[in-house]
């Protein structure tokens, strides 16, 4: 199975299309615009305020399960067979709490399914960690201690054995610019039980997002 996860900035149509032309059978895309056509054979499950940016799930053979809830600032379960993919993009839209608090939020109100089944959370986390610069409303640290209690680790770090805040690589790059460097966009997945084949971090194109993006093949 393949997922690609994306946040492709300032959605177009011309930029989807190029992105469908890497086949999957999942993309996840923050920052999707809403009305925009998908491949044939393909269903969409979208969450914004916006029509012009919000997030989407695109998918076939899956379903968004009853779990949903529509109220949580970005997030959109699916269940693919038995596997549990959450896409992910905690945003601040209409919301006083930290991308932290945001994060947490969602996770808890998953957990029971995060803790019992096979799972994949992907997406732009708009959390990072910055040793020399720590930013506690928008640190990853917590919020990874709290996937892992649900067994869950990031493939990037396990690949890399590199620690939060040590990524030789970078995933976002603030107003385009290459010297402003974050690690935002993550994958984690549940290490006990799912054996990722590929995990692969798609070279930074200035024409298609200020992000790059993650394919994940298991």
């Amino acid at each position: 199975m393949r997922i690609i996860s994306y946040n492709i900035s300032s959605c177009s149509q011309h930029k989807l299309d190029e992105l469908f032309k890497r086949e999957a059978e999942v993309y996840v895309i923050p920052e999707m615009a809403r009305d925009v056509k998908i491949p044939d054979g393909y269903f969409m499950k979208w969450a914004g305020k916006y029509s012009s940016k919000g997030l989407g799930i695109i998918f076939n053979n899956a379903y968004v399960p009853d779990c949903y809830d529509e109220s949580l600032p970005y997030a959109i379960p699916l269940r693919y067979e038995d596997l549990f993919i959450l896409a992910f993009w905690p945003t601040k839209i209409d919301k006083t709490e930290s991308y932290t608090q945001i994060a947490k939020q969602i996770l808890n109100h998953y957990a029971p399914e995060l803790k019992v089944r096979d799972s994949i959370v992907t997406g732009d986390f708009n959390l990072y960690h910055k040793i020399d610069k720590p930013n506690k409303d928008a640190d990853i640290l917590e919020i990874d201690e709290l996937l892992k209690s649900f067994r869950l680790k990031s493939v990037y770090h396990e690949k890399s054995g590199k620690a939060f805040g040590e990524e030789v690589e970078k995933t976002y790059f603030h107003q385009y610019k290459a010297d402003n460097l974050f690690f935002l966009d993550y994958t984690y997945y549940s290490y006990e039980k799912l054996k990722i084949t590929k995990y692969e971090l798609l070279d930074w194109d200035t024409k298609f997002s200020d992000h790059r993006g993650q394919i994940i093949e298991f």
